[in-house]
């Protein structure tokens, strides 16, 4: 709303200036006044502000608010502190039982963990397993890491898998969290990360250069998000999640070009995104104006996936995706169906539902009636291990 208001006042301020400069001043200089003055005075105006949202603090964690929230998700809320002192939040849901096998599953832009633990609590629970959703920094209940990248995020994860002693466990990414689950995988290795799924996956802009593949990087800033003049970022995020009529961006995507079947015949998963995105900006929109249009946290990971050595892996893509290439999908699944050590499982598919193909397709949850990621890993684990054992 602040953010509305002051858009409006800089604007009128703006109009009151040009009026203003015909009346005082000749006619000439009032024209070179608002030639000069009209673009210059919003861009400040505007970046200040920025600079101001940059520098407040986000709220104070409330770790009983968080766990009263996770519980409304059906899971329990959780945090970590990491060893430079930040908070890392997640939830834990699915079997209690002490043997349970681990699935992390991680979410993406615009999401949190709050998210995948509401889509996939109960088929957890069904299937046996205990999952696990962290929340990226800067998302949800999780503290902010300014100038991170994608190849840090494993380490707040091995804070949360030394929390809850956890060995072995497999990894489930969608979208920007099919990258977060790469570098997962990659950092683990094999011997830890025994399966990894890519729901809607997207590639590195150093691998789309390589290969001459669509990206979009290149409208995002290229400069660090911690430069003075990237304080527009954090304007664009007070306008994304809490501006009213604008607010939060999930009741606009019935309007994306892979989002009107969505709408029309899954209604629940723009819901859930919708209150799962007013969840994200909990402790404040400064989160995303630090990282959802970082372009070093989005391109740049900082490590390769060639170089994952996972034995079982599940890539699902959609051919009508508008938001993650299907090349970028297409090119993964080549990478490990070529490895005759790595077990897969590719789909591709052309339905009309674009990047949101794999989210429930029979309600709000994932139900066993449907093909899922967790359900697929599990099997290819199994299929993984036993090859391992015939070999040796």
């Amino acid at each position: 709303m602040l953010a509305l208001v002051f858009v409006a006042l800089v604007l009128l301020g703006t109009l009151a200036g040009a009026v203003a400069c015909f009346v005082f001043l000749p006619l000439l200089p009032a024209i070179a006044a608002v030639i000069v003055g009209v673009p210059l005075v919003p861009w400040l105006a505007v970046t200040l502000y920025g600079l101001v949202r940059r520098a407040q603090p986000i709220r104070p964690f409330d770790a009983a608010e968080q766990q009263r929230d996770a519980a409304g998700l059906g899971g329990e809320g959780r945090h970590v502190r990491t060893a430079d002192g930040r908070i890392v939040e997640y939830l834990v849901y699915g079997s209690r039982h002490p043997d349970a096998r681990v699935i992390v599953q991680i979410h993406g832009a615009g999401t949190t963990g709050g998210w995948q633990c509401g889509m996939n609590a109960a088929l957890c629970e069904e299937l046996k397993l205990k999952g696990i959703a962290p929340s990226m920094p800067g998302y949800g209940y999780s503290d902010p890491l300014p100038g991170r990248r994608i190849a840090d995020f494993p380490r707040d994860l091995e804070a949360i898998l030394e929390a809850e002693d956890v060995g072995e466990f497999m990894v489930e990414g969608t979208s920007l969290g099919t990258a977060h689950a790469m570098a997962v995988a990659w950092h683990f290795g094999p011997d830890r990360c025994v399966a990894m799924g890519l729901n809607v996956p997207y590639l590195s802009e150093p691998i789309c250069r390589e290969f001459d593949f669509q990206h979009d990087g290149d409208k995002l800033p290229k400069t660090d998000a911690r430069a003075w003049y990237q304080a527009w970022n954090f304007v664009a995020a007070d306008l994304m999640y809490r501006a009213p009529l604008i607010s939060p961006p999930a009741r606009h995507m019935g309007g994306l070009p892979d989002g009107g079947k969505v709408k029309a015949e899954r209604p629940w998963v723009f819901e859930a995104l919708g209150a799962d995105q007013r969840r994200l900006v909990v402790r404040g929109t400064q989160g995303q104006g630090w990282d959802q249009f970082s372009y070093d946290v989005n391109t740049r990971w900082g490590f390769d996936p060639r170089e994952i050595e996972t034995r079982a892996v599940a890539v699902w893509y959609a051919e009508d995706d508008r938001q993650c290439p299907p090349s970028h999908g297409e090119w993964l699944a080549g990478l490990f169906e070529s490895r005759d050590s790595v077990t897969t499982s590719v789909r591709c598919l052309d339905e009309g539902f674009g990047h949101f193909t794999f989210l429930p397709s029979l309600g709000s949850e994932f139900r066993t009636g449907e093909e899922t990621m967790p359900a697929t890993l599990l099997e290819l684990a199994g299929e993984a291990r036993s090859a391992g054992e015939s070999e040796a």
